[in-house]
């Protein structure tokens, strides 16, 4: 089996293909601004989901620890005691000694996480949309040219090429670019953004870490 044929010319052919997306270009604007709205609600809401965390994990720390008495109480015993290393935790968090896990500020925080992913569906699937216009649109415009072009060409050139070569032309060459449309350049697109959103996140968090990780 042989491997796919190269292109021969890319750079121009590209260059040809966004001309062909030249009177879709408002419509590729709104597609990267849906691109942006889903992948930032998507790359904040494991963020949020973090803080849902901490309400649980703050909530079983608080419950272990004797009631009655202040967060900075019991870290001073705690430092008194020699457990430095669960008085610095401590430090880090806000626990109420003898409380458990607040279930009502996690109720509002997963209800909110949960709206913040449909509306992200919502995005991601309008920017499918559109593009799907976008592509549609481009590959009819692309079929009729083709078609005009081949009724203008003389019957001498269909008597020295292939009619098989002619079809796929027609056919499976427009078809591949559809398909490169439609998934390609979508998927291009939403990845693009969503590595800066990553980026982005990770530095608010914590820049060091973020260093760390990209370094690896």
């Amino acid at each position: 089996m042989q491997g796919g044929e190269k292109s021969k010319s890319f750079g121009p052919s590209f260059r040809r293909l966004l001309g062909e997306l030249r009177p879709e270009r408002w419509r590729i604007v709104l597609v990267m601004l849906f691109a942006i709205v889903s992948v930032s609600f998507a790359v904040i809401g494991p963020r949020i989901l973090g803080d849902a965390t901490d309400i649980v994990f703050s909530g079983v720390v608080g419950k272990q620890l004797p009631p009655g008495m202040t967060q900075e109480q019991v870290e001073a015993g705690l430092r008194a005691s020699g457990q430095s290393q669960l008085a610095d935790m401590l430090s880090g968090m806000t626990v109420t000694p003898g409380q458990g896990v607040d279930f009502e500020s996690l109720a509002r925080i997963l209800v909110f996480l949960a709206v913040l992913y449909v509306v992200a569906s919502v995005f991601s699937w309008a920017q499918a949309y559109v593009m799907a216009g976008v592509t549609q649109r481009t590959v009819y415009r692309l079929r009729k040219r083709t078609d005009e072009k081949l009724s203008r060409l003389p019957l001498a050139y269909f008597d020295s090429h292939q009619r098989g070569e002619i079809l796929s032309r027609v056919t499976n060459d427009i078809e591949n670019i559809s398909q490169t449309l439609q998934q390609s350049l979508t998927q291009l697109i939403t990845a693009l953004f969503t590595v800066i959103g990553v980026l982005v996140m990770m530095l608010t968090i914590s820049p060091v870490l973020s260093i760390i990780a990209l370094l690896s």
